[in-house]
């Protein structure tokens, strides 16, 4: 693993990255790990989906005592919704939160599968769990807070600034998961620099991923989506790749390997 210097060091000398050969790869590889992205979407769901019901089902069941000849009091539903959830709002959403940090968490172990399938090694299921070890979830835990208050942040700003800070957030996630040794700070460092240095192949490449799903989820019904939503995270790793790669040499830590 190369350590916090040597990461910036080898961001700073790197060469361009054609689109097409990042595409090109891009495909490549996700004809490897389609099924694993499959599972980490399938997961997610799991993941979610009591948190959906919890807050939805009673919601539209508001909308329809509400409703008269099919139009909807939107004031006295408001008002209902509050008398009735407002003391427990906080607590669901709150839950939903801490289930989206725990997604966040799946994706690092994702990452690890990518690039070990990437390198021919075999498919272990329980790497997908690897960071919710007690050695690395409350670092993984600390990383999403972090991504998440930056972009409320960035947010905040207007919009611009998320914009511009979506694509470095973007790398929090390779950096941390090949480089676990990387304090929270560091790797935020790590990741805006990556994210400086290409921030407009990873722009242009989201943006047309983007589209791609879009299209994909009009014509498949949304189905398809969950097949193919792992690609949009496959140019990350590329350039993570190209830009660093994996055989720095081992300064007294263990690899994630």
């Amino acid at each position: 693993m190369f350590s916090f210097q040597s990461l910036l060091s080898k961001i700073q000398g790197a060469s361009t990255i054609d689109f097409g050969d990042l595409f090109n790869e891009s495909v490549t590889l996700f004809k490897k790990v389609w099924v694993q992205g499959l599972i980490l979407q399938l997961f997610s769901i799991l993941i979610m989906l009591p948190f959906i019901i919890i807050l939805y089902v009673p919601y539209f069941e508001l909308i329809l005592e509400n409703s008269s000849n099919g139009v909807l009091n939107s004031a006295a539903l408001g008002q209902e919704l509050v008398d009735t959830y407002g003391s427990s709002l906080l607590w669901i959403y709150s839950l939903m939160l801490l289930a989206s940090l725990v997604s966040y968490v799946l994706y690092l172990g994702f990452f690890r599968i990518v690039k070990h399938i990437d390198h021919g090694q075999a498919f272990v299921f329980s790497d997908l769990f690897y960071f919710f070890k007690a050695a690395s979830i409350a670092k993984a835990l600390r990383l999403a807070v972090t991504y998440l208050f930056i972009s409320i942040l960035a947010a905040l700003l207007c919009f611009l600034p998320i914009i511009y800070a979506i694509v470095p957030l973007m790398f929090l996630l390779p950096v941390f998961a090949y480089n676990p040794d990387l304090s929270i700070s560091e790797i935020v460092k790590v990741g805006f620099a990556l994210g400086n240095k290409k921030w407009g192949i990873t722009f242009l490449t989201l943006v047309l991923n983007g589209i791609l799903l879009y299209v994909i989820a009009l014509v498949t019904c949304g189905l398809g989506t969950l097949f193919v939503s792992c690609f949009i995270y496959l140019p990350q790793y590329i350039i993570y790749k190209n830009v660093i790669g994996f055989d720095g040499p081992k300064e007294g830590v263990q690899s994630i390997d």
